[in-house]
């Protein structure tokens, strides 16, 4: 099953999503549920009006057969949403990576003042402690981010390493 997860007291929806794996939309009929209720409108492959938790399913069904398929999708509300604002990479435990884990990232990329990407991951968690793509230790400063996740969203902001 898919994990999303969303932050308390939503106000901006997350899209959750499911890959046609041999089909095309076109051979089939689609239907959400929320909680085992219809989710009314809703017959594409994304379900972009998603606040909170609970157990999402998308129903498949075959035209020309009427078998059809389901899925569950958890989305589970977490206790806070913060990304960090800095990092300190000196080996004491507390703040020595970006951790992300909750995000679900797609791709992170760390670019420098000057524009430069220094750093770059897909399937990203918390694996950045202020190295280069090289594994250079980069120098204290502010860097910029662009992150994507949870499938469609995008984030850009900074973050400072401070060692």
């Amino acid at each position: 099953s898919i994990v999303y997860e969303v932050c308390p007291n939503a106000t901006v929806p997350i899209t959750i999503s499911a890959e046609a794996v041999n089909y095309t939309t076109s051979e089939v009929s689609i239907k959400w549920y929320n909680e085992g209720v219809e989710v009314v409108g809703q017959t594409g492959l994304d379900l972009p009006t998603v606040l909170t938790q609970g157990t999402y399913s998308i129903e498949v069904t075959f035209n020309d057969t009427g078998c059809s398929s389901t899925t569950d999708v958890f989305v589970s509300e977490l206790e806070t949403c913060v990304i960090p604002q800095g990092i300190s990479p000196n080996g004491d435990g507390f703040n020595d990576n970006f951790d992300l884990s909750s995000y679900d990232v797609q791709l992170l990329e760390i670019y420098n003042r000057n524009g430069r990407l220094v750093y770059s991951k897909e399937n990203y968690s918390m694996e950045w402690e202020g190295q280069s793509n090289d594994g250079e230790m980069l120098p204290v400063g502010t860097y910029y981010y662009v992150m994507k996740y949870q499938g469609t969203k995008t984030k850009a902001a900074w973050v400072y390493i401070n060692r």
